[in-house]
Order: C-alpha cells, then structure tokens, then sequence
C-alpha cells in the first residue's frame, strides 16, 4: 500500500508527515521542492482561532507548531486578557527558515520519500474505482493506492495586478491546469476564488522612527506542547496607519484595480479584505492598521500586512508611500490578486473524502478554505483518514465541541462556503471546552487511536494531566479559615470570612486575582515542582478557569448528551429522501444537495427544521427494525 501527496503547501506538509508517523509508505510530490512550506502570503502562524487549530494539529502529532517554535523570531498571545477559552497564541516566522526546517523535517520522516513534478491527473482501473495512481506532467506515472490533493491554489491559477493577467500558482510558479480540467470533467461542482497578497518592501527605505513599535511576549512561548524553547533571535514588529492621502490614491484609482476594473471573477475572503475593499467597504473609518513584519533574518523584505491589493505597480508605490514612515519606500515585490479553482466541500464525506472518487481526499484551499492553518487541520486528517482507509479502519471524525478542526471540517462538509472559508472563536458554539492550551488533554484518546505521538510524548501528556488532577483535589482538601494560613489571603482578596471553606471555593471568587491566586497555590504540595512542559502562569489560569468555569460545561455538556445522539444516526446509502412524505420540496432539495451522513449532520444544515429530522429519524429506524 502506497499514499501519495500532491502539493508541498502547509495541507500537503500535515497529510504527508502524519501518514508518514502512522507508518504508511508516503510520497510527497511538488513543483518545487525548494518551496515546500513556502509562506506566500503574510509570514506568521496562528491567531485568534487559528493559532486553536495549531494546537490541536500539534496535539495530534502534526508539524506546524514545532516548525513556527523552530523558526519563529516574534510571538504573542493574543486576546490574553479576555481569557483562557479565546485567547490565541500568534507568531510570526522566519519565511527562509520555515521553509528549509519543513523540508528538513520531512527528509528525516521515516517512511516518507520526496518528489518534484508537475501531478496531470488521476488514473483509475475502472472509471473513478480502484485508483492506480496519478499521472505526471513529464509523462511518468507514480502509482498509489490512494491520493490526498492539496493543491492550494494552483489548480488554473492566475495572478491578477491591474489589468495585467499572468497564469500562475503563485509567483514565478506554474499554474497546473490538466489536473484541474480532469477534476471539472469528472463532473465535480467548482468555483473561482481569489485571495491575495500585499507588496514586500526594502527594509532600508523605511523610517521606523514614525512608526508605533510592537514588541513580542518576554519571554515568548512556545506553539509545540513538546519544544522546549525558542531558538531564534526575537524581533520588533511595528504598526503604521494609512493616511487620507492613502484613501484619494485608491478612490482615484478604483478603476485601475483588478477587483473594480472588472478582471476578477472569483470571491475573496471577507475576514482578509484588500485594502481597497477596506477603503470601499467602510468609508466613514479614517484610518487602516497596517502591520509591519519582517519576513526573514536572512534577507531585508518587510511584509505590509493588511495592505493586501491587487492595484497596478505604479499605484501601489504612490499608496505605499502616502503612509508616514514610508515615504521612500521602496518595493521589492509588488502586491497582487490570484484567482484559482475550488471545489464544492458539500462533496466531501465527513473524512474529506471526495464522494465517488474513489480514495481520494481533497485538503486546503481547494476545499474553500484560506489560511495556513486551516489548510494545515484539513491535511493533518486527510491524512489520517486516507491511512486508514488503506488499513480498513474506521475513519477518525472530531467532532465540534472536540476540535477547532472539527468545527471546521463539519461547517465545510454540512454548510458549504460560498467565500475563502477562515476560522473564528465565533463559529464554535463550544468553546468554553476549546481553549487551545487544553488541546493535548482533549485529544489525548483521539491521538492515541491514531497514534502518530512518541511513547515519551504520550507519557508528558499523561504525567501533566496526573499532576493536575492532583492539584484540584489538594483545592478541594485544603481549608481556608480565619487562623489558617489561607486566611489572610481571603482578606487581601476583601472577602470577610464567617465560616470556613475549601482554597477551591475561594479561587472560584473573581476577587481572588491572579497574583493572589499564585500565593495561596505556592502552599500546595505539587505546585512547585519541575516538569517537562509545565508553564505555572499558564497552568494557573488554566486551574482558575476549570474552577470558576466547572458549572457552565457540565450544563453544556448535559446539553451535548442530548444533541450527540444523533451524530451517530446514521443515514443509510440507499435512503430515498425523494419517497419521503412529510418533507417539504426545498428540504428535500438541500438534503439531496448536501448529502448529511448523519442525522447530527442533516440538524446544522441551514433551513432543515427539527420536525424533519425527527421523521427521518423515525424512518430509518422503521426500515432498520423491518
């Protein structure tokens, strides 16, 4: 048995590392190896939401968040102070280095082997059944049991500046266009989608003076649940601000944009809008927040994150030089818009397997996604899921109050994206359960069934877990009262005992801050410790947010009881919807269309009501017992 990768972007990178940690025999093959783990937009990882997925990608064995700890020169938490449910880890990369230390990583992955081609199609041994491998644009063949695209957006790419059209994947780089005309002919529903980039500038033509420095975390911390420290030098990112002469170069020149001049088809990500959509889509803000980023230690470009355009060269100098600090900038490489193919992800099975193809799975921005890490969570269990249907196992499913992915795979594969789809907080209903510095505890059977981890990586987790539990219980033991030693800590806290109670309760108390919380911690016996990836500020919050936070999730988890159990109601292949009376026409049409596998999955359907759910329920179990 054989797997095969097609595209060495971040989906590409996840789907081969893992297969490759679950043992199975795995080819990577891209245009370039020299461009595995290219970051062609903005260099940074994670986020708000994002940096969520990052964790769970880490937790579940993947790469991205040991290679951003390899190469990362300046990390923040974001959302710090707004708690431990949404607040996400950010940092920005090395763009030089992230590249070589994925490649690197990949040589030395066991089982895994590199190759540079151009993939031209798909090959089955009877019309889309029994796949036999994927057919090379130099006319080779490279046979495989089963295939997991990751194409980005190379599939007919092309790159838009002004009116000036270039076929290509990214810059300098082919667009493959064989292996996009067979996946249309196969009768596979798709549409053109653009995202873009912003224009790279000349470290020297810039005056920092005039700009508004934002340092990283010190000291930072790491993405990995397993790195150990942070290697590179830290840098200083800055701010700046566009300017009203910013906003009359743009409205004069609206006419000269890919996006208004009429050249672009696709839809853009409405969460990463260009800066002439930010112009024409919110005209009473006076300003924009641009952010300026280094892109590597070993070269002089700095990125303009948040200028993202798709305006003619010419213009993009006068826009870039409009802003204070930036007067003689000069550009390195200019902006641009690129439009690619994408398939509708309401033909995905929940593993992401593409239906009909047999086994073939479709991971990243050929899904509708945007967004380094929501490529790199689809990838990850494409992988998997692609590994175990070689091994005839049951696919592995995370569910949305288990996984940040999940939320995302099931928002795909149920609702659809009709725009570049990218990860919020907001899109998890769960989320009080989701904090990504609990990624590792909650995924820990779900990693054990895959088993991609180390046995001394497993044996971190557990140990961590052990000792927190610990904790909670010499919480619930210990005993604050007037002539305890807890005492004057309730009164530096301003609560006035009359009777004594548990450390517990009393950290449950918002008067309790953090700074008071560390003290009354100090006393218990297994908090000072040392331990491999322990961090105490962050288990503090942690141990705070189980407490304060405790009756919130078990009244959502009650809840979840009840809403589960139709996740796992399956709906039968041969179900006729069309014989089911009862069901109004345009409910019928949406499940024909979305094709749910689960009655969980018909419920998050926009439009399909309780009541109809409940009949198909009714149904499949009258034709089970008949």
């Amino acid at each position: 048995m054989h797997l095969v990768v097609i595209g060495g972007g971040h989906a590409g990178i996840e789907a081969a590392y893992i297969a490759a940690r679950m043992g199975m025999p795995t080819t990577l093959l891209t245009m370039n190896l020299d461009q595995i783990g290219q970051m062609s937009c903005n260099p940074s990882i994670g986020g708000v939401g994002k940096g969520h997925m990052v964790r769970e990608v880490d937790a579940l064995g993947g790469a991205m968040a040991r290679l951003i700890d390899a190469t990362g020169i300046h990390f923040r938490i974001l959302n710090e102070s707004r708690g431990v449910a949404v607040r996400g880890p950010r940092a920005q990369a090395d763009r030089v280095k992230y590249r070589i230390a994925a490649r690197k990583l990949l040589e030395a992955a066991p089982n895994l082997k590199l190759r540079q081609g151009i993939a031209s199609g798909l090959r089955w041994t009877s019309g889309t059944r029994g796949l036999r491998g994927v057919e090379m644009l130099d006319g080779s063949f490279l046979p495989c049991d089963a295939v997991v695209v990751t194409t980005g957006t190379f599939l007919n790419g092309c790159i838009l500046i002004g009116d000036h059209r270039i076929e290509a994947g990214r810059a300098s780089e082919p667009s493959s266009r064989q292996l996009a005309d067979q996946l249309r002919s196969l009768g596979l529903r798709w549409r053109r989608l653009k995202t873009g980039t912003s224009p790279r500038i000349a470290k020297a033509s810039i005056d920092f003076q005039k700009l508004q420095p934002q340092p990283g975390d010190d000291p930072p911390r790491p993405f990995s649940f397993f790195s150990r420290e942070i290697p590179q030098p830290q840098v200083c990112c800055h701010i700046a601000s566009t300017t009203p002469e910013t906003e009359a170069v743009i409205r004069e020149n609206l006419h000269r944009s890919a996006m208004y001049g009429g050249h672009i088809q696709g839809v853009g990500p409405r969460y990463c809008p260009s800066i002439e959509d930010k112009f024409v889509k919110f005209p009473n803000k006076e300003s924009h927040q641009i952010f300026v980023e280094p892109d590597s230690l070993e070269t002089e470009e700095i990125y303009l994150a948040g200028l993202s355009t798709s305006m003619p060269v010419d213009v993009q100098v006068r826009v870039v030089q409009s802003m204070k600090g930036f007067e003689r900038a000069e550009i390195l490489r200019p902006g641009y818009a690129i439009e690619y193919d994408s398939f509708d992800p309401l033909q995905l099975r929940q593993d992401l397997a593409v239906t009909g193809l047999e086994g073939v799975w479709f991971a990243g921005q050929i899904n509708g996604t945007t967004g380094y890490e929501e490529a790199a969570g689809q990838g990850l269990m494409a992988g998997v899921n692609a590994v175990r249907w070689l091994q005839d196992r049951d696919p592995i499913v995370l569910a949305r109050d288990q996984a940040y992915i999940g939320v995302m795979i099931d928002d795909l594969v149920t609702k659809g994206t009709d725009e570049p789809y990218r990860m919020l907080t907001a899109r998890a209903e769960h989320r009080l359960g989701l904090a990504c510095d609990l990624a590792d505890a909650r995924l820990l059977e779900t990693s054990r069934e895959i088993q991609a981890l180390d046995a001394c990586e497993f044996q971190e987790i557990e140990s961590k877990l052990e000792r927190r539990s610990r904790l909670r219980r010499q919480c619930d033991d210990a005993r604050v009262t007037l002539t305890s030693p807890l005492g004057p800590l309730a009164s530096e806290a301003g609560l006035i005992l009359t009777t004594g109670l548990s450390l517990a309760e009393l950290l449950k108390r918002q008067q309790v801050t953090p700074e008071i919380a560390d003290k009354a911690l100090a006393s218990l016996p297994d908090w000072d410790q040392a331990q491999p990836g322990w961090d105490s500020q962050w288990e503090r919050d942690l141990l705070l947010f189980e407490i304060r936070y405790s009756g919130y999730r078990e009244r959502e988890a009650r809840l979840l009881d009840g809403q589960r159990a139709w996740d796992f109601v399956r709906i039968p292949n041969d179900f006729s919807i069309e014989q089911v009376s009862g069901l109004s026409n345009e409910v019928k049409e949406k499940l024909k269309r979305h094709a749910p596998e689960t009655l969980g999955q018909a419920s998050r359907i926009p439009g399909i009501t309780h009541a109809a759910v409940t009949l198909l329920h009714m149904l499949i179990e009258r034709e089970r017992i008949a």
